[in-house]
């Protein structure tokens, strides 16, 4: 169950992405980079970098996320980049989009809208790719926050994005919004948005035949709190929607609290919808205020030891 660099991973990386000018005396501004990031640009004024994501955020709810991906994944991403397919996200792209200028690269921008959470947002997307990597970088703007962050200032601070030196896994991890203490024999493998983490056990890094558990730690980006007494339904709603799984069933559910924390741990099993596999899953959602903690485990449905380790992990997971 291991990242690949597919034309399937590929896709989902794209729809992830998806789901979720500034004056001419600014251009010469130096880009900002997030934490950890090898990807910056110059932001919009009045916003700053996110402390729950690799991006930048507004009081408004606008917000600039930016994902990376290995080098070789621009290809396929790109190939990708159409209104076409990005319209099963909810993505409705105006015009055909254009060529993005990128210092020392190339990549190519959409614009159009999205609606979510009873919002409407202006939104960009753009893929890119300049140094040793790739990027892709979505902007969202609440559609009553437009007089605050502006279309020409978002299309200026798209005209700054830059690359710089990868940091090193160990700098990106020490940079998550949680820390993680116990491993229980997995490894990490690749940071995501800057706030996800995925490990595995095993010795592939890309396992395109999925061979290998998988462990994915995920914070939710927003603050919309889930009400009390609702955990146990938003978690059964949230296991379901793993597009790397199919016919999902819980077998089995654990609520307690820790402090103010709620957190509920759901068993189930499932098939893998590439190699029709039986898995056994585990999910652990850790509900704290107005932000909530996502850590799922995924293995062979033989592997019941490998999902027992894997809670070992999540039991270890607390937010900083």
């Amino acid at each position: 169950m291991m990242l690949t660099l597919s034309r399937r991973a590929a896709g989902r990386l794209l729809a992830l992405a998806v789901l979720a000018g500034l004056p001419a005396a600014s251009r010469a501004a130096e880009p900002v980079f997030p934490p950890a990031t090898a990807i910056g640009l110059v932001p919009p004024p009045g916003m700053t970098p996110a402390r729950g994501f690799a991006g930048f955020e507004h009081r408004s709810g606008a917000s600039i996320v930016i994902m990376e991906m290995p080098a070789e994944a621009y290809p396929e991403i790109s190939r990708r980049f159409t209104p076409e397919a990005l319209r099963p996200t909810g993505f409705a792209v105006t015009g055909e989009g254009e060529a993005l200028a990128v210092a020392g690269g190339e990549g190519r921008l959409l614009r159009g809208a999205q609606a979510a959470h009873g919002l409407t947002y202006a939104k960009w997307v753009a893929v890119v790719r300049g140094g040793a990597g790739t990027g892709l970088v979505t902007v969202q703007v609440p559609e009553q926050a437009a007089g605050q962050v502006p279309g020409e200032a978002v299309e200026a601070a798209l005209r700054t994005i830059a690359f710089r030196t990868p940091a090193s896994l160990d700098e990106q991890i020490a940079t998550l919004p949680y820390s993680v203490g116990e491993m229980a024999g997995f490894r990490p493998v690749r940071v995501v948005m800057g706030n996800s983490l995925l490990l595995t056990e095993g010795a592939k890094d890309v396992d395109p035949e999925r061979t290998q558990p998988m462990i994915i730690i995920a914070p939710s980006l927003g603050q919309a709190a889930v009400a009390a007494g609702q955990e146990s339904a938003f978690a059964r709603k949230a296991l379901g929607t793993l597009r790397d799984l199919k016919d999902v069933t819980v077998t089995d559910e654990d609520r307690s609290t820790r402090g103010t924390t709620v957190i509920v741990r759901l068993r189930a099993s499932a098939t893998d919808p590439k190699t029709a596999r039986p898995l056994a899953v585990t999910q652990t959602v850790l509900f704290d205020g107005p932000r909530y903690l996502r850590v799922i485990g995924m293995a062979d449905a033989a592997q019941a030891d490998t999902i027992a380790r894997a809670e070992r992990v999540a039991a270890s997971v607390a937010p900083k």
